[in-house]
């Protein structure tokens, strides 16, 4: 890695804008040491509304967060050596015909050869003891999201989220043998006999790394424990593992046939990930997903 003093005289940087959450830009991270290795001399600064996923990434010269970055022109574009990827994959062909990985979307847009790369998370030593000393005491962890997505007046998402009721029989399976953290907003469906999860992203992605077990959903856990080599297993309802998901995981896609039209006015994709209540497809009473196999795919 080349010095600070380089980079600053050399006044070449690569700018990497991110919209959209936390997962996303876990998976973003995936690209820092492909753009590095394409363009050594520059200098990778991300802009992004969720730093979180970048603190300590070593590809990264400097993170900013959208509403925080006091002359970021003039310290980055401006009379600069500069190349910009603002870039959107979730509008490219291959997403929303689900043809292929978002990754393999985004490397190309940005012209770069997708090989598999895979996203990660860095921490320092003292994150790693913070939680261990505050969250886990070396206990056995299970840890459980339910729910995802920013704060709307949609609090479940029938299009991604685990159906309450299955989470609960999967977690009543486990209480007695196991801590259970349900990691989900305060507006969100709550579970019982576990405890809700309080603390920071950054403490979360360390929970993951040192959880027993994970039961996730498309959303920013699965990415966070794809980028940390946790296997997990994630429940699928309308999305899909081969767009969104990764190999490492025990992915379950909801067999679940559709059984009403309501596609009249769908757009690019036939569902809205936040959940539109007249979209949804199934007949009440529509059986998701099998509760012993997803406790069985924990306890394998």
């Amino acid at each position: 890695m080349q010095t600070e003093n380089n980079y600053v005289q050399k006044d070449r940087f690569i700018i990497l804008s991110i919209s959209g959450g936390v997962g996303k830009n876990i998976a973003a991270t995936a690209l820092a040491k492909a753009l590095k290795e394409k363009y050594p001399d520059y200098a990778l600064v991300v802009l992004t509304a969720w730093k979180e996923a970048w603190i300590h990434n070593p590809y990264v010269y400097r993170s900013y967060v959208f509403n925080n970055a006091p002359y970021f022109y003039s310290n980055y574009i401006k009379d600069k050596d500069v190349k910009i990827f603002s870039l959107e994959p979730y509008q490219t062909e291959g997403y929303i015909l689900k043809k292929e990985h978002l990754l393999k979307s985004w490397f190309e847009l940005c012209g770069l050869e997708y090989n598999g790369e895979m996203p990660e998370l860095f921490f320092n030593q003292r994150e790693v003891e913070f939680v261990v000393n505050n969250y886990t005491k070396n206990d056995p962890i299970f840890l459980i999201q339910t729910h995802g997505g920013a704060q709307t007046d949609m609090k479940h998402s029938w299009m991604r989220d685990l159906p309450i009721d299955i989470a609960q029989q999967v977690v009543n399976h486990f209480v007695g043998q196991t801590r259970i953290i349900h990691v989900r907003r305060p507006d969100q469906l709550a579970l019982q006999n576990v405890e809700t999860f309080n603390g920071s992203i950054r403490e979360l992605f360390v929970l993951i790394k040192l959880s027993t077990r994970r039961l996730f959903i498309d959303s920013m856990c699965q990415h966070a424990a794809a980028a940390l080599g946790m296997k997990s297993t994630v429940a699928w309802i309308r999305n899909y593992p081969h767009v969104l998901g990764y190999e490492i995981h025990n992915n379950y896609v909801s067999d679940a046939q559709d059984e009403i039209d309501t596609l009249d006015f769908s757009l690019l994709e036939p569902y809205d990930i936040q959940g539109n209540v007249t979209q949804c497809p199934f007949k009440e009473g529509t059986k998701l997903f099998d509760v012993s196999s997803l406790i069985s795919s924990l306890t394998s």
